[in-house]
C-alpha cells in the first residue's frame, strides 16, 4: 500500500509541473497575439487597396484641369478639389439662380478633361452645394447634391 501511495504522490507532482507549462504557453501565445494586434504595423492605412496608384498619379496639373472646367462655367461660385487613396471628391457651389440639371451638367462635363486611365483607376464623387439659397416652407431644399462615379461605371449616379 505504502508503494502505490508513493508513486499516486510522484505521479501528482508530475501532472502539476505539466499543467503549469501547458498554462504558461498558452498564456505566452495569448500575449503576443494580443501585442501583435494593439501595436501597430508599418503597412498603409488603407492596405493593398491602393496597389497601382504609382502607375496612375493625378497630380497638380490634372487637378487644375478640373477647377478650370468647372470655374469656367458662369454659374459657379466656387471649386476645390481633394484627393484621398483613390477618391477624388469634387466639391462647388453653384449661384442663386442656377438648377439641379444646370448643376449636374456642369459635373458632366468636368469629367470630359479627366483621361480615361484615371477614370478607370479612380472613383469621383461630386457635392454640390448652393450657399444662397431661398427655403420654402411648402418645398424642400433642392440643394446640396451628391453624385459618384465609380472606376467601373461611365455615368454619374445622382
Amino acid at each position: 500500500m505504502k508503494n502505490i501511495l508513493k508513486k499516486i504522490n510522484i505521479r501528482k507532482g508530475k501532472k502539476i509541473k505539466l499543467g503549469y507549462v501547458l498554462v504558461s504557453i498558452v498564456l505566452l501565445f495569448v500575449i503576443l497575439l494580443g501585442i501583435k494586434m494593439i501595436l501597430p504595423n508599418n503597412s498603409s492605412k488603407y492596405g493593398d487597396r491602393l496597389e497601382g496608384i504609382n502607375s496612375i498619379p493625378f497630380g497638380k496639373t490634372e487637378k487644375n484641369k478640373i477647377i478650370d472646367k468647372i470655374k469656367k462655367d458662369e454659374k459657379v461660385e466656387s471649386c476645390k478639389l481633394n484627393v484621398e487613396g483613390k477618391l477624388i471628391t469634387i466639391i462647388f457651389d453653384v449661384k442663386k439662380d442656377t438648377s439641379i440639371d444646370d448643376a449636374k451638367k456642369i459635373a458632366s462635363d468636368s469629367l470630359e478633361v479627366v483621361g480615361k486611365k484615371v477614370k478607370d483607376f479612380y472613383d469621383i464623387q461630386f457635392m454640390i452645394s448652393k450657399k444662397n439659397e431661398e427655403t420654402k416652407e411648402d418645398a424642400k431644399k433642392e440643394f446640396p447634391i451628391m453624385g459618384y462615379k465609380n472606376k467601373k461605371t461611365s455615368g454619374i449616379v445622382w
